[in-house]
């Protein structure tokens, strides 16, 4: 757990150095205001996206992986999904256990008749029943 969060601290950290380096040409006033941009104030702005897109990404992961670290520790629930609706004229599974059990029955007894006659007719030439 310690992992994720020294990753998401790390990666905040990271964007807050991002967006000092977007800021930093207005903010010490080495870009004259009114003026175009300057090759250090273009280098400096466009370096601080990187640096805070990366860290913004870096941050989601590092979340993402935390939450499911306490999830499984049992700290936060577990999503639940929406639940599929069940297929229309399908019947509950009580229904369908019930409406089965008759057919499992009748093709038990049926396993079990095929076997004894296997076996007496195994039984009646004297060979090995199996």
């Amino acid at each position: 757990m310690a992992k994720y969060v020294v990753g998401a601290f790390g990666a905040l950290l990271g964007a807050f150095a991002g967006v000092w380096l977007m800021v930093a040409p207005f903010a010490l006033a080495y870009q004259p205001e009114g003026a175009g941009w300057a090759d250090p104030t273009l280098t400096d702005f466009w370096t601080g996206v990187v640096v805070l897109a990366v860290s913004a990404a870096g941050l989601a992961a590092y979340s993402l992986g935390l939450a499911e670290e306490l999830r499984e520790r049992g700290v936060l629930p577990r999503r639940r999904g929406p639940s599929a609706p069940a297929a229309p004229g399908a019947p509950p599974p009580d229904d369908l256990e019930r409406a089965l059990m008759p057919l499992i029955g009748a093709m038990l007894r049926d396993l079990q008749e095929e076997q004894r006659r296997r076996d007496r007719a195994a039984g009646a030439e004297g060979g090995d029943p199996r």
